[in-house]
């Protein structure tokens, strides 16, 4: 079995009004700090104002660096590190999703290097750059669970494409997660968002085949919370304890937690989707919806058994565990395709390349979609 590194400097803070903690802690972080956040939605709903007041009654300085974009650019965050650079901030406050905090991550990288951030998306060793400013991540959406991790993705729109990297700036030193922030979410939202929490464990849990009984239970502990919890969420937007269940997912999903007792695996399907939202700007969650049955079936050759046993432990069928989860997309009104979403047919081979060339050679290892033809087979069976 491989050897597995479990590690974590990040302060979790997680409940219910815990936002009322950001000034508190920021002022253990840091004097000047700069808020990394998206368009208006911060604004419009008053957690901007809200953060602002807080952090000035804790004797906090703060600007704000606003409109970071789904799928964020490597040209916006070069412009958030300029901007962090001449305000001299101590601390860089992502407040928002995995978009908003994402950003915050990489413009502590290029600050705190004073490089372009997209030179170690294609390499450069981040390792060793001491960081400028400490970060606080306020959690507003049940999705991506960057507010646990060390990674965040990045795309360049002049060449379309869209790179994950784990760096060790990345790790937050603060998060605060309050279930209660995301009740402000769209409907539709939070279903994409959901599909996103599931897909990071079940990816890992399917490519494990050899599995490991302590890192399945714990995987699948945390799938059957999204698949149980996101159709109530779904339906009664005001139900905080669906909420609740969502953002633990969440968090949990994408960490370090679901290596735990020995699970490995990877995430095929997010490499394959990297290039759906580099060419056509679509949401990550529809990318991955889209892909997702199909991957399902065209991994049954291989993954066959790992993919029953998630039918039977998570979805409680015994058998068709793919239709269990495609009943489950379309509860959630996910249950779409790539032309749904705005994919062209003239585009499949173009992504296919792409999805080799950003993977970091792991679509190459693969036993079933590593080549052009055989991804592009996969995006042509979502079409």
């Amino acid at each position: 079995m491989a050897t597995v590194t479990f590690y974590t400097p990040t302060k979790l803070i997680v409940g219910e009004g815990t936002v009322s903690k950001v000034g508190e802690e920021a002022a253990l972080l840091g004097k000047r700090a700069l808020i990394v956040t998206g368009g208006s939605s911060a604004k419009k709903s008053g957690l901007l104002d809200k953060v602002l007041a807080d952090l000035k009654t804790h004797g906090v300085e703060a600007a704000v660096f606003s409109g970071v974009t789904p799928n964020p650019r490597s040209s916006t965050v070069d412009e958030g590190a300029k901007a962090a650079a001449e305000y001299k901030a101590d601390l860089i406050i992502g407040l928002g999703g995995g978009s908003a905090m994402d950003a915050a991550k990489a413009i502590r990288l290029s600050y705190s290097s004073g490089r372009p951030v997209w030179e170690f998306y294609l390499g450069a060793d981040s390792r060793g750059i001491a960081p400028k400013a400490a970060l606080l991540l306020v959690c507003t959406m049940a999705a991506t669970g960057s507010e646990f991790n060390n990674g965040a993705v990045v795309t360049n729109w002049e060449t379309h494409e869209k790179r994950f990297i784990a760096a060790p700036a990345y790790y937050p030193s603060t998060s605060i997660v309050d279930p209660a922030l995301t009740l402000s979410m769209p409907v539709k939202q939070l279903a994409k968002g959901g599909v996103d929490i599931f897909l990071h464990v079940m990816e890992n849990y399917v490519t494990h085949l050899e599995g490991a009984p302590l890192a399945d239970g714990i995987r699948e502990a945390i799938m059957k919370v999204v698949v149980e919890w996101l159709p109530p969420s779904v339906k009664d937007p005001s139900n905080l304890a669906a909420r609740t269940n969502l953002s633990w997912a969440s968090t949990l999903a994408c960490s370090q937690t679901i290596t735990l007792g020995g699970g490995l695996g990877f995430r095929p399907i997010h490499l394959i989707e990297h290039p759906v939202s580099g060419y056509f700007d679509a949401s990550h969650g529809d990318g991955l919806s889209a892909l997702l049955p199909a991957w399902l079936r065209q991994s049954m050759g291989v993954r066959g058994e790992r993919i029953a046993r998630l039918g039977k432990n998570v979805f409680g069928v015994q058998k068709d565990p793919v239709k269990a989860v495609e009943k489950w997309l379309d509860s959630v009104g996910m249950l779409i395709s790539l032309k749904q979403i705005g994919v062209t047919e003239d585009k499949i081979e173009v992504m296919a390349q792409a999805a080799l060339d950003t993977s970091r050679g792991l679509l190459a290892k693969d036993p079933i979609h590593n080549s052009v033809e055989s991804i592009a087979g996969l995006y042509r069976a979502a079409f």
